[in-house]
This record gives structure tokens, sequence and C-alpha cells, in this order.
């Protein structure tokens, strides 16, 4: 397989780890994941803008390439590895080496990578729980996906071992914040909510563009809210799925009142 690294085109299995990488020794590093295709509608620019937002907050050189670059060498990348349908690209940027926890430079490298997802971008997401093994906070670059995803790794493991499908994160006075993978929205009756990014939840693209398109109220708000709630759904880059209960609590499915919303991500 095919992949970019540093504007040169390379077999990803050719990639040797250096232990002095500071993704590998710091996290000290970024990532987008950028969902496009014939059934999917395209926010490159979104992650592209989040991505140089982040970088200027690391102090680390952004990759040297447009948005437009970006889309481009996505096509190339699935030409050349022959797919076909709709693709996962993910972006990773990370600084060169030097320093230990104070970086001794701004240089960074990227490594962009291609593959099919068949994903549906509106799908059912099963039953949902809340996380006590992990919590988030504010930051200054809480807003963006860095390669530091412990919190999440936890919330995950602890997912699988509740038999859960999804997993909520609190933030650091027990507001709703996130889920492990994804934004949080629910609804109540004709208003839709989601946390306030004040919680430290990441400032996720698909949010970004629900927001934008849709009104909703962010809010800092207990969990005992969703109990009020008549659906509960989250977003990411592979689009939107809702729940069917919490505890005790039986959702409805979002969807008529996500109509609009629904045909702008699936144009075709």
């Amino acid at each position: 397989m095919k992949a970019i690294f540093n504007s040169r085109l390379i077999e990803i299995d050719s990639l040797m780890l250096d232990t002095k990488n500071r993704a590998f020794c710091y996290g000290d590093g970024l990532f987008e994941t950028i969902v496009t295709g014939p059934n999917r509608i395209n926010l490159t620019d979104f992650h592209f803008e989040r991505l140089i937002r982040a970088c200027k907050v690391l102090d680390l050189d952004s990759p040297p390439f447009s948005n437009q670059e970006l889309n481009n060498m996505i096509s190339q990348l699935a030409d050349i590895n022959q797919l076909n349908g709709d693709l996962r690209t993910r972006l990773q940027v990370w600084r060169e080496e030097g320093g230990l926890y104070g970086p001794q430079q701004s240089v960074s490298s990227f490594l962009l990578q291609v593959a099919i997802t068949t994903k549906p971008a509106f799908a059912e997401g099963g039953s949902i729980g809340i996380s006590t093994t992990s919590k988030v906070s504010q930051t200054a670059i809480s807003f963006a996906k860095t390669m530091s995803a412990l919190p999440y790794v936890l919330a995950g493991i602890e997912m699988q071992q509740k038999k859960l499908d999804e997993i909520i994160l609190l933030d650091d006075q027990g507001n709703l914040a996130e889920t492990h993978s994804s934004n949080l929205f629910w609804i109540e009756g004709d208003e839709i909510f989601t946390p306030s990014l004040k919680t430290g939840c990441i400032q996720g693209i698909m949010r970004r563009f629900i927001l934008e398109k849709l009104e909703v109220a962010e809010v800092m708000s207990k969990p005992e809210r969703l109990i009020q709630a008549d659906s509960v759904f989250c977003s990411n880059a592979s689009g939107i799925r809702y729940f069917n209960s919490f505890e005790n609590k039986k959702y409805s499915n979002p969807e008529e009142k996500l109509k609009k919303l629904l045909k702008l991500l699936q144009p075709l």
C-alpha cells in the first residue's frame, strides 16, 4: 500500500520507526481523520483549518501543502492504490526529534494514508454509558486531535469491559463532555443540545458542521440530563450514530428531526 511521507510516495511497510521520534516518545504531534467520497460531503477544509490552528498552539511548523493540495494527494493515493468508493484518510503531523519535554525545534514531518471505509453516514449505535475511569478538561490544545490519547484509550477499554457500544467521558466538574470517539448530542422535544467546548471536548469537524446547519445549544449539563432526552446521538468524521438506551432509559431514532442534515451529509 502506497502512502505519502514528507511529500514523497512510499510503500507504507518500508517506513521505519525512529526511536527518537517525538510522537513515539512524547505524543508530540497531531492527527486528522478525514472521510470523503462519492457518497459523502467533503469537509477537508474544516480539517485543514483545525490542523493549522493546532500547529500554531504547539509552535509546530504547518505541513507544506494547502487544502487543495491535500485533496489532490488523497485522490492521488486513491488512484495509485486502486481504491474506489468512500475513503478514510489519516493525516499525521509530528515534531522532528530533539529535546526532552522542551523541544529544540519546530520542524514537522507528516504522513498521509488512505483506505476504504464502509461505515454508513447514519447508523444505530446501541447502548451508551458513563465512564468512571477517564475525564477530560479544557486546555489550550483540547479542541484538537493529538497523539496523546490515553484518556480515550482507557475509556475504550472500560467500554469493552462493560459491554457497551459507546461510552461518555465527563469533564472534571462532572459535566457531560464527549464520547470516547465522538462528539455528543441529545434532543429534548424540538431542541438539540451538545456539551460546551469549555468541558474540554474536542472541537469535532462534524460537530462544527452540525452547529452551522442546525440550531444547537452548547451547554454545561450533568449526566442526569440524558434521562430527559428523547434521543441521543454522536458525531465524528464517519458520520452520525444514534443510541437506543442509557441505563434504563430508552431513546427514539432521531432520523426525522435530522432529515435536513442527513441529506447534506449524503449528497447523492
